[in-house]
């Protein structure tokens, strides 16, 4: 059985603190100006001592070299705190070994942890709480088991208030997943809002990554082109469920238009009918007819 909780994990977090003073920062910039948390500028400022860290060089040899970021969380999310020490086979990355290995060295020499995070503990818990909130009131990993065979896997969702500051990451272990997520965008270059004052967009966001991950045997069944369809039937089911009919809505108009998909209101339509028939395999059924 899956589940799905929302908490704090140091090792995804050190990782943040690691990004904050790497060149992350300016390469996220450079894609599209935006203000970033204040909490995120906090730890960039405490960090600045420590830019030249063997586990900062390490992350920005492996932006050079085109690593996924969501290699670096995994290569942490597999290792013990505050020691490191590997407790699963590490993504197939260059010096991966060497770089959890100072991650170590970089939550000793730093401190971050017992000198600085418990500082502020009330913006991480103020973050926690209105995720809790917003997915209370239903059951995102339910939501998705009517469209699919869900993967038994435990998932922690986390909020991020420092980098990567405009995208999610999604971390994997053995039968774990970790979603990061960053506090949604606010308009033009303010700083971004915070989780509760959107709820469409964090359950959209959430459900579209982990529909990736926990449908992946369903999706894997489907063509190139069938997936991004998939992916956004799924989340608009997920805000239909844990939300709203109107908010369901709403995201297939926006997305309809976004990505020149003129068939998914009436995909999602006929996706409605195969949830209410309770078959279990509703995704493939309608996208492979």
């Amino acid at each position: 059985m899956s589940t799905l909780s929302v908490a704090i994990d140091e090792r995804m977090r050190l990782v943040t603190a690691v990004l904050a003073v790497s060149d992350w920062p300016v390469e996220e910039q450079n894609r599209l100006t935006h203000a970033v948390h204040p909490h995120a500028k906090q730890v960039r400022h405490f960090m600045q001592h420590f830019a030249s860290h063997p586990a900062v060089n390490g992350v920005n040899e492996a932006l050079l070299n085109g690593v996924n970021v969501a290699d670096l969380f995994s290569a942490a999310l597999r290792c013990t705190w505050p020691d490191f020490t590997p407790e699963a086979d590490l993504p197939n990355v260059l010096k991966i070994e060497a770089w959890v290995a100072s991650l170590a060295g970089f939550a000793q020499q730093t401190a971050v942890a017992t000198d600085f995070w418990p500082q502020h503990t009330a913006v991480w818990q103020e973050a926690q709480t209105a995720l809790v909130k917003i997915f209370n009131d239903g059951d995102l990993l339910a939501a998705l088991g009517q469209l699919g065979d869900v993967a038994v896997t435990a998932v922690t969702l986390m909020p991020n208030l420092v980098f990567p500051a405009l995208t999610p990451v999604v971390a994997t272990a053995d039968s774990t997943v970790t979603l990061l997520l960053p506090p949604p965008k606010a308009v033009g270059e303010s700083p971004p809002w915070p989780f509760d004052e959107d709820p469409g967009w964090v359950v959209a966001t959430v459900a579209g990554q982990l529909a990736q991950h926990l449908l992946a045997a369903d999706l894997n069944q489907l063509d190139e082109a069938e997936r991004p369809l998939a992916i956004h039937l799924a989340t608009a089911h997920c805000l239909a469920q844990l939300l709203d009919e109107f908010e369901a809505q709403a995201y297939l108009l926006r997305a309809k238009k976004a990505h020149n998909l003129p068939q998914l209101p009436a995909l999602f339509a006929q996706l409605q009918e195969e949830v209410l028939g309770g078959n279990g395999r509703s995704l493939s059924t309608i996208l492979q007819n």
